[in-house]
């Protein structure tokens, strides 16, 4: 894949989190996954026709990539709806060997539809830019601040000695624990040192078991 700024947190702002109804999930051939806003970003950071092992839109539908005569990039039609037990499974692979790149973690999917959900809002928060209407919400030891992204959530983190205080609360209504990675929190860079279990509360319980 080329440099994609909004994996980078350069994303425009969205007004409703997560309310893309053309964005799109890719799995590459690695087992790597990634958010695009949108049809036109996503072929414009693809550069080959398998680097693309699934492409996943919002109702689930599973999609390769094809090259016209003129060796353009361009999304296939649909080969029906992604199997469930595969998704979720390649999801939690790459939660695991990626924490840094995927720190949220919620509760486990038992739908299909929940587990895209999921998804879409986790990628979407983990690699977007500022949201506009609803932020995070940051609470320590009962002060309250509200910051803009996850990236700056794990910055005031770093500052923060007993995460067993912290409850951190995303724009989509989950609630999650910060753990520290094992070992001292100065030997890990502060985008990669914390990562978030979802905990009950005020999150959304649909589909989901512990």
């Amino acid at each position: 894949m080329k440099p994609n700024g909004f994996s980078h947190g350069m994303a425009t702002d969205a007004t409703v989190p997560g309310i893309r109804p053309n964005d799109y999930v890719v799995v590459d051939e690695v087992g790597d996954f990634s958010y695009y806003p949108s049809e036109a970003a996503m072929l414009k950071d693809l550069e080959y026709v398998d680097e693309a092992s699934c492409i996943l839109d919002r109702p689930g539908n599973d999609y390769r990539l094809t090259m016209d005569t003129d060796r353009h990039l361009h999304l296939g039609p649909s080969l029906g709806t992604v199997e469930f037990n595969w998704l979720r499974q390649a999801w939690t692979n790459n939660q695991q060997r990626n924490m840094q790149a995927h720190p949220l973690q919620r509760f486990h999917a038992t739908t299909l539809e929940a587990l895209l959900e999921g998804l879409f809002e986790m990628l979407y928060l983990e690699h977007a830019g500022r949201t506009t209407d609803a932020p995070w919400v940051l609470e320590v030891d009962g002060e309250v601040t509200h910051p803009a992204t996850l990236h700056e959530v794990s910055s005031l983190l770093t500052r923060v000695d007993h995460l067993e205080r912290v409850t951190v609360h995303d724009p989509f209504g989950h609630d999650y624990q910060p753990i520290r990675h094992a070992g001292h929190r100065f030997f890990f860079p502060a985008a990669g040192s914390v990562y978030y279990v979802e905990v009950a509360g005020r999150s959304k319980g649909s589909g989901a078991s512990h």
